[in-house]
């Protein structure tokens, strides 16, 4: 029995002009700017002086064991810090040559699980005329093979390329008879300590100045006003402790699931380090106070001083603290634009930081973005500093629970997609029970969703917290799916499928916090996003958006004007730069939305309705990119970089990782549910075809393109299709309901889709 829509458009020119207005309306809100959270600092100042302590925790700052770590704490400003570089941990030879480059790199030595071979470092060779880094040569061959593009010494050049450009300048002045400024003598990077050599190395490995302890900090001071510093520490456990100290995973390549990839799945397990007595971290927390101590001490009035746990002692990674003090810093809490999210900074930054601090220009090279202050004058050590453990710890709760729940997820997918089958094409026995799993698999991604508004992690026993509200969340929402006055017809999907886009929708306008401390998010380690719409969540809500666009009672004119409403609004919250800020959902949603409602409207779907989906994707894509990139770069989201890359020919880098990335996640959990999908759709198409109504050809249309598209365009891959799959497969197979003799598929309200006249 064929089951028609209540209204079928039929003008091709007016659903070009609706389409070209939400275009329009699409464009304008991409096009406004991101809010500023904070200013930068402004004042130049004579010098900054980097200390880095790998290993370095929020747990090591303590008031009796690291005195001036917790006085900075509280008299300047402090934030944590994502230290993610090449692997899913980063070792300290790695983190100094990413502050020397601005960007992610990799050491030469092998990535183990405690980071042994990668903290012996050498110290830089002397030839008369200066130092030069050991083996850097094979540093930068190691880094050509990661596809980051890191230039090594990014930060020396940039200091150099400033004292360039100011002598050239006074020479200009001085042949035009104008005021000459002198140039600073001081625009180079010194380094103290064996890991500094690597951070302030040029991009040939050479060193401005370089000596082996804080001996020597005054002449250092006196040569740069960039100076790095290695007191010699790493806060960390014993390497006699660790399961493996040999294995060079950066080779293996198994635990990297590639820049802005939120799959904490994908990360290898190292194995569990048992630590020593806390007197082993307690001495060496102490000595790097000391240093820091010693720095302090020698500190002078316009300079500034940074302190950061620029690296893991071990695997797996941890956030670490940034301190923040000195001429023109405010007490406060850190920000910078690469994360957007105040309390987060990237290891990235710290090198931008350091330019910006003398008055450098950031070069394209380096990815970071200067840190900001969000002035807080009643923040006081102990506040800082119990924020810092708590973040600390969330990150770390979502890492341990991640997988279990991926891998649940996945197997009670395949449940859900079996009994969906069998809810359309079996038997009536067992039909309310189908139904009921359904729903339940339905509502997993939304009960994770909402997992992250209680602060689960403080618990005594995070992981039962955490399954508990899901659990809770699941059930809460089957049973509203399934009350008398909800269960008839596509009610359900307008329950479940409504409280996914709600939930997603209040969180990006509310800033973007309840995924970030669950499985459905970015954790903050992983450095791949710390605010927006991450690739699972926006799968959830790209499914949940396209249920409710078919299948919404929609009436009249309605049924044109309320789809592309619903649609606008949609692409406004994944895309716009101040909230979901997510690239390749925008290209997917738009070319998803699009087909969804021009099958909805009872339009044929061919290969140029195809091509013109993908069009009007591709030019809100390129539109909103390229006025992302107008912007100054601080104030730029990942889009505009993106562009940017592409027009200085990089972007080649970006696709081949976010590719490898993809491909890596075939074979992991969410590999089992999609799978799954595609045989279930098989049977139930062998079965059930062909589709009879607009209102389900258009939800197959738009949740199988945001599968496809959305798996191909997004480095989480596979996953998408799996977590579109965990929504939509169930909530569709219920909207059409068994074959009956009346309809197909039920309809949620007789009157709502009686045929209208006069149109």
């Amino acid at each position: 029995m064929t089951w028609e829509a209540g209204v079928r458009v039929r003008g091709g020119g007016a659903l070009v002009r609706w389409f070209a207005a939400a275009l329009a309306v699409v464009c304008a809100v991409l096009a406004v700017p991101p809010a500023a959270a904070a200013a930068e600092v402004e004042d130049d100042v004579a010098g900054i002086i980097v200390v880095g302590v790998p290993g370095l925790a929020w747990t090591d700052i303590d008031e009796a064991v690291t005195p001036h770590l917790w006085a900075m704490a509280g008299s300047g400003a402090s934030g944590s810090m994502s230290v993610r570089t090449i692997g899913s941990w980063t070792c300290p030879e790695a983190g100094w040559l990413s502050l020397g480059a601005g960007e992610r790199a990799g050491g030469a030595a092998p990535r183990d699980a405690q980071c042994a071979a990668q903290s012996h470092l050498p110290a830089p060779a002397e030839d008369g005329g200066g130092w030069s880094a050991e083996g850097w040569d094979a540093l930068v061959e190691a880094n050509e093979s990661f596809n980051y593009g890191a230039r090594l010494g990014s930060l020396a050049e940039a200091l150099a390329t400033m004292a360039v450009e100011e002598e050239a300048a006074a020479v200009e002045a001085e042949a035009a008879g104008e005021p000459v400024v002198e140039p600073d003598p001081g625009a180079c990077a010194a380094g103290i300590g064996e890991g500094a050599a690597l951070a302030a190395a040029d991009t040939e490995g050479r060193i401005a100045f370089w000596a082996p302890d804080l001996g020597s900090l005054g002449a250092a001071m006196a040569a740069c006003d960039v100076v790095i510093v290695d007191p010699g520490v790493v806060v960390g456990d014993a390497a006699d402790e660790a399961p493996d100290t040999s294995t060079d995973y950066d080779q293996l390549g198994q635990d990297d699931v590639g820049v802005g990839s939120d799959d904490p799945s994908g990360e290898v397990d190292a194995g569990e380090i048992e630590p020593e007595p806390d007197a082993v971290r307690e001495r060496a927390a102490g000595a790097a106070d000391a240093a820091v101590g010693e720095v302090r001490a020698a500190l002078p009035e316009d300079w500034r001083l940074l302190v950061a746990g620029v690296a893991d002692a071990s695997a797996p990674s941890a956030l670490h603290p940034v301190l923040y003090e000195g001429a023109g810093v405010e007490a406060g809490e850190l920000t910078s634009a690469t994360t957007g999210r105040d309390g987060y900074v990237q290891l990235v930054d710290v090198t931008a930081t350091a330019l910006d601090a003398v008055g450098a220009d950031v070069p394209a090279t380096v990815a970071g973005a200067p840190i900001q202050v969000l002035p807080d004058a009643g923040r006081t050590s102990g506040a800082a500093v119990a924020e810092g453990i708590d973040e600390t710890a969330a990150s770390q709760a979502v890492i341990s629970v991640s997988f279990v729940f991926y891998s649940v997820l996945s197997g009670l997918g395949v449940v859900g997609v079996a009994a969906a089958v069998w809810l359309l094409c079996g038997s009536d026995r067992f039909r309310g029970l189908a139904r009921a799993v359904c729903l339940a698999v339905a509502s997993i991604p939304v009960a994770g969703v909402a997992a992250g508004i209680p602060p689960w992690w403080r618990a005594d026993d995070p992981p039962l917290a955490f399954w508990a509200i899901i659990a809770a969340g699941v059930a809460v929402l089957t049973v509203a799916a399934s009350l008398p006055w909800t269960r008839q017809g596509a009610r359900p999907v307008w329950v479940i499928a409504g409280a996914a886009a709600l939930l997603i929708a209040v969180d990006q306008v509310s800033g973007a916090t309840w995924p970030l401390h669950t499985p459905m998010g970015y954790t903050a380690q992983a450095g791949a996003r710390f605010t927006g719409l991450g690739n699972y969540a926006f799968a959830v809500f790209a499914a949940a958006v396209i249920l409710l666009v078919a299948f919404l009672p929609w009436r009249g004119r309605a049924r044109v004007w309320g789809p592309i409403a619903i649609g606008v609004c949609a692409v406004v919250i994944v895309g716009a730069p101040n909230l979901g800020r997510d690239m390749g959902g925008t290209l997917t949603l738009v070319a998803a939305g699009i087909l969804c409602c021009w099958k909805l409207w009872g339009r044929r779907l061919t290969v140029k309705a195809v091509v013109v989906a993908g069009g009007i994707a591709f030019a809100v894509f390129a539109v909103g990119g390229f006025l992302d990139y107008l912007r100054p770069q601080e104030d730029q989201t990942h889009l505009g970089r993106f562009v940017g890359s592409v027009l200085d020919g990089t972007a080649m880098n970006i696709l081949i990782r976010k590719a490898d990335a993809a491909i890596g996640t075939i074979g992991r959990p969410l590999t089992w549910i999609s799978l799954a999908a595609l045989i279930g759709a098989i049977v139930i198409w062998r079965k059930r075809a062909p589709i009879r109504s607009d209102e389900v050809a258009a939800a197959v249309i738009g949740l199988t393109t945001v599968a496809v598209v959305g798996a191909v365009v997004n480095d989480s891959g596979i996953a998408v299709t799996g977590f579109c799959t965990a929504l939509g497969f169930g909530l569709l197979a219920v909207a059409v309901g068994p074959r009956t003799e009346r309809a197909e598929p039920a309809t949620p309200d007789p009157v709502a889709t009686a045929p209208t006249s006069g149109n």
